[in-house]
C-alpha cells in the first residue's frame, strides 16, 4: 500500500506541473479563442442537428428537450438558443432533396469551425503542434459529424427513456426518475464527446484509456462551474443591464468559454499524466491558425 504521504506528495507535483503547464501553453487564452469559435458555429451546428433529426422524426421533439441544457446554461443564454431552435424547427423542410442536402452540407462545414478550434486547443495543451490544412479539416469534419451522432443518440433516449421508466411501477418516484434520468443523459452525452475530442483530436498517438482521469476532471469541472455560473447571473449578475441587448450573446460566450476551459483544463492533467514537459514546445500554444474559416 503507497504510504499517505507519498500519495499526496505525488498529488502535489501533479497540480503543479498543471499550473505550470496551463501558464506556459497559454491554456487561458487559447480557451477564449475555442469560445470565440464555438459561438460562430452552435447555430450552424444546432441547424444540421435539426436537419438530420428531421430525417428521422418530428423535428419539433427537439424543442422540448432542449430543456435538458437548462440547469447547465445561464438563462439569458438558453433563452437565445431556444429561441434560434423554435425558428430552425418553423423553417424545417422535411426530406432529404437536393436543397435540404446542400444546406445540411455547409451548416456541416461552417459548424466545423468549433470542433477545429476545440482540436487546436487541445494540441496546445498537449504542446503539440497542429495539424496541417486538409487533414485538420478531415479530422474536424469527422469529429463535427461524431458529435451530432451523439446528439442525436442522446435526442432519441431521451424520447425512449420515459416510455422505458413507464414499465417500472415506481409511483411518486416517477418525476424524480426522469428528472435524473435527464440528468444522466446530458452527463453522459458530455462524457462521450469529450472522450471523442481527447481520443481523436491531438496529433498524437492516444497514451491513456479511453477513461482518462482528465476526462473525469473535465466533466466534473464544466458541470459544476456551469451550474455555478448559472446560479450567479440568476442571483448576482445581470449581463443585460451591462450590455444591453447583447447580454445573452456576452453570457453565451462566457459559457463556451467556461466549457472550452474545463476540456482544457482536462487535457492538461492528461498531458502530465503522460509525463509531458509543461515547459515544452511553447509554439503549439499560440492560436496561430484559424481552422480554415468558409
Amino acid at each position: 500500500m503507497t504510504p499517505p504521504r507519498g500519495l499526496f506528495g505525488r498529488t502535489a507535483d501533479t497540480l503543479s506541473s498543471m499550473v505550470t503547464l496551463l501558464g506556459e501553453r497559454q491554456v487561458a487564452l487559447v480557451s477564449a479563442g475555442v469560445a470565440f469559435y464555438a459561438l460562430l458555429a452552435i447555430f450552424p451546428g444546432v441547424a444540421a442537428v435539426v436537419a438530420l433529426w428531421g430525417l428521422l422524426s418530428d423535428p419539433a421533439m427537439i424543442e422540448a428537450q432542449v430543456g435538458l441544457m437548462r440547469e447547465f446554461v445561464p438563462d439569458d443564454a438558453y433563452d437565445l438558443l431556444v429561441a434560434q431552435v423554435d425558428r430552425m424547427v418553423d423553417n424545417h423542410q422535411g426530406g432529404l432533396g437536393f436543397t435540404t442536402a446542400v444546406s445540411l452540407l455547409v451548416t456541416l462545414w461552417s459548424s466545423r469551425l468549433g470542433v477545429g478550434a476545440l482540436i487546436q486547443g487541445v494540441n496546445a495543451a498537449h504542446g503539440v503542434p497542429d495539424r496541417g490544412g486538409v487533414w485538420h479539416n478531415l479530422i474536424a469534419i469527422a469529429l463535427t459529424v461524431s458529435l451530432m451522432g451523439v446528439a442525436l443518440v442522446a435526442l432519441a433516449a431521451v424520447v425512449i427513456l420515459p416510455v422505458v421508466l413507464a414499465f417500472f411501477p415506481l409511483g411518486g418516484l416517477a418525476l424524480f426518475a426522469v428528472r435524473l434520468a435527464n440528468w444522466l443523459v446530458v452527463l453522459a452525452v458530455v462524457l462521450g464527446a469529450v472522450a471523442l475530442v481527447y481520443r481523436y483530436g491531438p496529433n498524437r498517438k492516444p497514451r491513456l484509456p479511453w477513461l482518462t482521469p482528465g476526462l473525469w476532471l473535465s466533466v466534473g469541472v464544466w458541470a459544476s462551474a456551469s451550474v455555478g455560473f448559472s446560479f450567479y447571473l440568476a442571483n448576482f449578475g445581470n449581463y443585460s443591464a451591462v450590455y444591453g441587448s447583447l447580454g445573452a450573446v456576452i453570457a453565451l460566450l462566457m459559457w463556451f468559454y467556461i466549457s472550452a476551459f474545463a476540456v482544457l483544463l482536462g487535457a492538461a492533467l492528461n498531458s502530465v499524466l503522460e509525463g509531458d514537459d509543461p515547459a515544452g514546445d511553447s509554439a503549439a500554444t499560440q492560436v496561430s491558425a484559424d481552422p480554415a474559416p468558409a
